[in-house]
């Protein structure tokens, strides 16, 4: 459904700076906080509320 959206929000995590790094960290150990990271990502580019 979302396509390569999900590739896309892993690669702006992974290029972000070191200050970012433990949250960084933090999205990409737990793949439930990622999936809830994408959709907020997604609702707001899509306009959703």
């Amino acid at each position: 459904m979302l396509g390569d959206f999900p590739r896309a929000v892993d690669d702006a995590i992974l290029s972000s700076s070191d200050a970012n790094q433990e949250q960084m960290m933090q999205l990409l150990s737990d793949p439930n906080r990622t999936k809830q990271f994408a959709r907020v990502i997604f609702d707001m580019l899509t306009g959703v509320k």
